[in-house]
């Protein structure tokens, strides 16, 4: 309100009391009261505009000096955006595959120190030792080396690439050599094996394995079967082809599929026994 408007009301409220006292000097019924309070009244009024007129100054002042000395605060709105963090899982993924490798060499007599002798049908320039990775029980790759006929070597390579993509188990692929020769240690072990210059089993001639024809795959869990005979013996108990254990051999299977592309015959098929281990070219 300015000052000019207070004082309008400081007059009227002034003159409001002056019109009251007039009234009551009226009811005393005395002159002399009424011009005495008139003048009073009037004196009264004058005072009370001249504070009325220094109050609203001094309201004046203290306005302007309150709105000087007001400090204007700003509000800042500080809006909070909740970060809403969404994790996203990463797509699995699987480890490639180490790729298959392989190698081919001409093995030495001392290689064959105990898988080979002078007599034997075959020499050491005409077989090859292979040196190829394969899958193994505990699901890892591991480097195997298998001794076959020379004309047979890369035939051979592509058979176990296709069993090593297929991730077939094959135990161990050692040399017969490291178990002296002996077939039965060697099976035993569950060793794929095979070149190895001896006699067919129960027989005097000799076997497809002393001219690298032959592989035997995993022999303990696929073992050479005939009436009540398990070799090796340990295999007993795989002579249950309803078994499904790692390393065993089925009809149709990846590891049979492989050799029958390139003209392999399976020793499962065989009608007087069953030899579930062995493969040759021959079919013997």
């Amino acid at each position: 309100m300015s000052r000019f408007a207070l004082a309008a009301v400081a007059l009227t409220i002034a003159l409001g009391v002056g019109v009251f006292a007039v009234l009551a000097a009226l009811d005393d019924g005395s002159d002399e009261a009424i011009g005495t309070t008139t003048t009073t009244t009037a004196a009264s009024t004058t005072s009370l505009i001249e504070s009325t007129t220094s109050l609203v100054t001094t309201t004046t002042a203290a306005t302007t000096t309150t709105t000087s000395g007001t400090s204007t605060t700003t509000s800042s709105t500080t809006t909070t955006t909740s970060a809403t963090t969404t994790t996203t899982l990463a797509p699995t993924t699987t480890a490639p595959k180490p790729p298959f490798s392989s190698s081919i060499t001409t093995p030495t007599e001392s290689q064959l120190h105990s898988s080979w002798e002078p007599g034997c049908p075959v020499g050491p320039s005409e077989l090859r030792l292979i040196t190829m990775t394969h899958w193994n029980y505990a699901g890892t790759v591991s480097t195997g080396q298998l001794v076959v006929a020379a004309e047979l070597a890369d035939q051979v390579v592509a058979i176990f690439r296709d069993i090593y993509d297929e991730g077939f188990p094959i135990e161990r692929m050692r040399l017969v050599d490291e178990y002296g020769g002996d077939d039965d240690a060697s099976m035993s072990a569950n060793n794929t094996s095979a070149f190895n210059c001896r006699t067919v089993t129960g027989g005097d001639s000799y076997s497809e394995h002393s001219y690298g024809r032959a592989i035997d795959i995993n022999p303990l869990v696929n073992p050479y079967v005939k009436g009540s005979t398990v070799l090796p013996p340990e295999g007993s108990q795989y002579a249950d082809r309803s078994l499904d254990a790692p390393g065993m051999i089925h009809s149709g299977d990846e590891v049979v599929t492989a050799f029958a592309a390139r003209g392999w015959v399976w020793g499962g098929t065989w009608s007087s026994l069953k030899d579930y281990q062995h493969f040759s070219t021959t079919g013997r």
